[in-house]
Parts: C-alpha cells; structure tokens; sequence
C-alpha cells in the first residue's frame, strides 16, 4: 500500500515538473492539483465510517469563462468499518476494516461567481476503478472435527476485499478560489456519491463520502 501511494505520488509530481517546461504536455498541462481528507457517509447498524485521504491532478477547459470544465485523474483511498459479515455457513467474520483505494476519472463542470475571488459551485461525475481494496479483522469459523464435533476457531486475517473493480457516481461541491501570488488557493467541501454496489451478499458494500479539499491552480 505504502508503495503504491510513493508511485502515485512521484506521477503527479513528475506531470507537474514536465508541464512547466513542455506547455504540449497532455491537455497543454495539468493546471490545478489538490489533496483532501474525506469521510465515508455509511453508517448503519453494522458499519462506522472513517477518515482517509486523496491527492488530484485536473486540466481546466473554458478557464477563462464563468463555467469551466474540470477533467482529471485521482487517487482517494477511504475507510469504513463492519460489525459482522457473514462468510458462509461455517464462518463470519467480526471488527472489519475496509481499505477502498481508487483510481478516479472525474469530469465536472464549475460555476463561478466573482471576479477577484471566486465563490463556485461544482457537480459532475466520475468513474472509478479499484485497484488492491483490502480488508482486515477476525475471523470466526465453525467447522466439523475428525469425530464430527464443531470446533470454533478465531484468528485475525489481512486480505484482499472481494468488491467490485469498478464504481461511477455523481458529485457535488462548493468552493472559494483566491488568488495568492502567481497562483489560486481552492478550498473545496465535496460530496462523491458511489452510486454501483460493490458487495451484496447478506450485506452491502458502498464507496460514499465528504472530503475536504485543497488546491493550488496555477
């Protein structure tokens, strides 16, 4: 996981380095690149949400008109903890945590109002791809011995999550853009509406969640 997040990093580091210099870069360059804290918004009376992060990197269309289109590439990993999930007749497993990462295309377009700063709001949609979505708990199992007698065990497990390998939604945002030297601060609350259900058997997996984020526009 750690690898992963150093590789997605070194990317987007790299395509910023490379469109300073090469303004034929994809898009003409990459122009606002942002990081964010999010929330899944799940609970229930088996699940928590929990708290993670993401990092972006967006080209601007229409930047000098009241309505821009945003398109880009993200990566946000979020978090949600399960009670109790049901693992066959024989087991279920208890004090999950599961680890969604995702590859995200998202496409919104911007409204802007205001000259010198900027109040807007944002909708669109995006696709998802997941690569490596893990999870990690205990696990209960109740199997038949060699003299036919149920013996329970318990252990912990750290494994790949059985979900979806992809997911679309909507999302919905409000932000502030204010120029701050040679760029633009953004601070931008969002809502990312998954809307495919990655898990259903006996319970249901979503990818739902807030996120907090902030980004410099160049």
């Amino acid at each position: 996981m750690k690898k992963s997040i150093i590789i997605l990093t070194f990317f987007f580091l790299k395509a910023f380095v490379y469109g300073q210099n090469d303004s034929v870069f994809f898009f003409n360059e990459f122009d606002e690149f942002n990081v964010s804290i999010n929330k899944t918004n799940l609970e229930d009376n088996n699940t928590n949400d929990g708290f993670d992060f993401g990092i972006g990197a967006y080209h601007t269309f229409l930047s000098d008109k009241n309505v821009n289109i945003l398109f880009g590439f993200e990566f946000n990993r979020t978090k949600q903890f399960k009670e109790y999930m049901y693992e066959g007749h024989f087991a279920n497993s208890s004090d999950l945590t599961y680890f969604i990462n995702s590859i995200s295309i998202p496409v919104t377009a911007r409204f802007n109002m205001g000259r010198h700063v900027k109040i807007f709001c944002e909708t669109g949609a995006f696709l998802d791809i997941h690569p490596g979505a893990r999870r990690k708990g205990i696990m209960h199992t109740y199997l038949p011995n060699d003299n036919n007698q149920v013996e329970y065990k318990e252990f912990e497990f750290d494994e790949r999550a059985n979900i979806s390998s992809i997911n679309y939604g909507i999302s919905i945002g409000i932000g502030i853009n204010v120029p701050v030297s040679k760029f633009n601060l953004i601070i931008k609350p969002e809502y990312k509406f998954g809307i495919k259900t990655l898990y259903d058997y006996k319970d249901q997996i979503f990818n739902r969640y807030f996120r907090i984020i902030i980004g410099l526009k160049i």
